[in-house]
C-alpha cells in the first residue's frame, strides 16, 4: 500500500493514488508573497496543522490571460490564477515514499518567457518520470513583474531583486529537506527546464544562492544570457512602472494584482519581454553567470543541452505580431556589422535564399542556440561532462511552417504524445512518432538517473568539446554531427555587445 500521508518541515501532505504513481498537488514551498512579502524574497511558509490535502493543484502565477499566450503557456481559462502561488507538486512510484529509498530526483522548472506558464500544465504532470523510478517535483514561481521588478536603487534595504530564481532556489531548498521523505535522493537532484526555465537553470549555476542544491542540469533552449539586463536596466524599467502608476515605492503593496498585470503588458509592449527576465543586480546575481561558471560555480554539474532547428518559427505562426520585422532594428543596434554578413550565411544554408527565413534564424541563434553554444564551451573546457543536441524532426502541422520549432520537443522529452494538443502541434501520424519520443524520453531519464544519456535509446552520445563539438541531431534517424552549422557558430561574439 502506498504511504499518502508524508510529514514535511512544515506539516503533514495527504496525496492521490493514480495507477501506480503516488501525486501530491499544492504544496507550498514558501509563504504567499502579497502584501508586505510583495517584492520581496520568498519566506518559509506558516506551518499547518493536522493533514494538509494535497490532491488538488495550486494557484498559478498572475499572468495575462490574452487567449494567444493561453495557447501557448496552457494555462486554461479555468485555471486560478494569482499571487498565492508559490506551490510544487510531488509525482513519485507509488510506495516510494517512507520506504528508505533514495530515487533520482528530477525538479522541473517551467517556461513561458518569464510572464507565462506553469508547473501544473497536463504536459508536465510528472507520472511519465514517476513510472521510471524518478521523484518528479514540478514547481510555480513569480513571473512578469511580480518576479523581477528591481527596487534596490529605489528604494533602502531592497538590494534583492530577480525573486522569481529566488522562488526557484527556496523550492530546491525545500526539495533538499523534503524529498528524502518521498523516497528521493536529495543527493541526487537534476533540474531540468525549457526555454525561460533552461535560461533560469544556466543563471542559477552562476549564482552562489543556488550552490549545492542540484547535481545535474538540463537545459531545453535557454542558456544564460551572454547580454542580460544590467542593475541599470532593471532601474530605469521600475522607474517606468512607479510612473506609469503614479505611486511610489512604498504604495506598491496596495496595488492590485490585476493592475500589475495591466502595467506589465504596456511595458512588454514598449521595453521588450527582457523586461522581465533575470538581471546582473549584483546581489541575488552578482555577475555575469557565464563568467561565474567559468570561474568553477558549477564545478562538478554535468549538463545535457540543446536547440531546436527552427526555435522562432513558433513565435511566427502564433504570435504574428511578435514578427521578423519587429526584431531587425534591435539586431542591427546590439550587433552592428555582422547583421549583414550573418545574415548571408543564413540564407546560403537554404535553397530559396529567403531573407526573411535567414531573419528567423538569426533570431534563434542569438536567443537560443549560441548561448547554449558558450555554455557547453565553458563548462567542458573545465573538465564536466556535457551533452549537446539539436531537435531537427520538423511537424507537418500548419502546413510545414513550424518546422522543428521551439517546444517542439517537449511532448517528446515527457512522452505525451497522448495529450489533446499533441496533433496540433506534432500531425496526425503520432504512432509513427513514439519510438522516437520513447528515445527522447528514454535518454533524458537516463541522464537522470546518471549524468549521462548513453543507453537510453538515442544513438552513441559523445561528450561535447571545444575541439570537435560533437552534437546529436535527434530526427527520425538521429545521428551525431561534429560542430554543425560551424560556419556560422563561428562568426558569433564571444558576449553580446552593449
Amino acid at each position: 500500500m502506498a504511504n499518502l500521508v508524508v510529514e514535511t518541515t512544515h506539516g503533514k501532505v495527504r496525496g492521490e493514488l493514480h495507477s501506480d504513481v503516488a501525486m501530491w498537488k499544492g504544496i507550498p514551498y514558501a509563504a504567499p508573497p502579497v502584501g508586505a512579502l510583495r517584492f520581496r524574497p520568498p519566506r518559509p511558509p506558516t506551518p499547518w496543522p493536522g493533514e494538509r490535502d494535497a490532491t488538488q493543484f495550486g494557484s498559478v502565477a498572475a499572468q495575462s490571460r490574452d487567449p494567444r499566450i493561453a495557447i501557448m503557456s496552457g494555462i486554461a481559462e479555468k485555471v486560478v490564477s494569482g499571487e498565492d502561488c508559490l506551490v510544487l507538486n510531488v509525482f513519485a512510484p507509488a510506495g516510494a515514499a517512507g520506504s528508505g529509498q533514495r530515487l533520482p530526483v528530477m525538479v522541473w522548472i517551467h517556461g513561458g518567457a518569464f510572464v507565462m506558464g506553469s508547473g501544473s500544465t497536463p504536459l508536465y504532470h510528472g507520472h511519465t518520470f514517476a513510472e521510471q523510478g524518478i521523484v518528479a517535483v514540478t514547481l510555480n514561481y513569480r513571473l512578469g513583474l511580480p518576479g523581477f521588478l528591481y527596487l534596490g536603487d529605489l528604494a533602502p534595504g531592497r538590494e534583492e531583486g530577480n525573486y522569481a530564481l529566488l522562488d526557484q532556489i527556496a523550492a530546491l531548498r525545500w526539495v533538499q529537506d523534503n524529498i528524502a521523505a518521498f523516497g528521493g535522493d536529495p543527493d541526487m537532484v537534476t533540474v531540468m527546464g525549457e526555454s525561460a526555465g533552461a535560461i533560469s537553470i544556466g543563471t542559477l549555476m552562476g549564482m552562489p544562492a543556488a550552490r549545492g542544491l542540484f547535481h545535474r542540469a538540463i537545459l531545453d533552449s535557454g542558456a544564460p544570457s551572454l547580454g542580460p539586463p544590467t542593475r541599470a536596466d532593471a532601474t530605469r524599467v521600475a522607474r517606468g512602472v512607479l510612473a506609469e502608476l503614479g505611486v511610489g515605492v512604498d504604495e506598491l503593496a496596495g496595488i492590485a494584482i490585476d493592475r500589475l498585470i495591466e502595467v506589465q503588458v504596456k511595458m512588454a509592449q514598449t521595453s521588450g519581454l527582457a523586461a522581465f527576465a533575470p538581471y546582473v543586480d549584483g546581489a541575488a546575481v552578482p555577475r555575469l553567470p557565464i563568467d561565474a561558471i567559468r570561474d568553477g560555480s558549477a564545478a562538478g554539474i554535468p549538463i545535457l543541452l540543446g536547440s531546436n532547428r527552427d526555435e522562432w518559427t513558433l513565435f511566427e505562426v502564433f504570435l504574428g505580431e511578435v514578427s521578423v520585422e519587429a526584431f531587425q532594428a534591435p539586431l542591427r543596434l546590439r550587433l552592428g556589422a555582422l547583421v549583414d554578413p550573418l545574415l548571408e550565411v543564413y540564407r546560403d544554408a537554404h535553397p530559396d535564399r529567403s531573407v526573411k527565413r535567414a531573419w528567423v534564424d538569426l533570431i534563434g541563434e542569438l536567443v537560443f542556440r549560441i548561448p547554449a553554444i558558450r555554455l557547453a564551451e565553458t563548462q567542458s573546457s573545465r573538465g564536466e561532462a556535457v551533452y549537446m543536441y539539436r531537435f531537427d524532426w520538423k511537424s507537418p502541422a500548419f502546413g510545414g511552417r513550424l518546422g522543428a520549432a521551439h517546444a517542439l520537443e517537449l511532448p517528446f522529452v515527457w512522452n505525451r504524445l497522448d495529450l489533446p494538443m499533441a496533433p496540433v502541434l506534432l500531425g496526425d501520424r503520432l504512432s509513427q512518432l513514439q519510438p522516437l519520443a520513447n528515445a527522447i524520453h528514454g535518454s533524458w531519464v537516463q541522464f537522470i538517473r546518471s549524468g549521462d544519456p548513453n543507453g537510453g535509446g538515442l544513438p552513441p552520445w559523445p561528450r561535447y568539446d571545444a575541439e570537435r563539438r560533437s552534437t546529436l541531431i535527434i530526427d527520425r534517424d538521429s545521428r551525431v554531427e561534429d560542430d554543425p552549422a560551424g560556419t556560422a557558430r563561428a562568426m558569433w561574439p564571444e558576449v553580446w555587445p552593449d
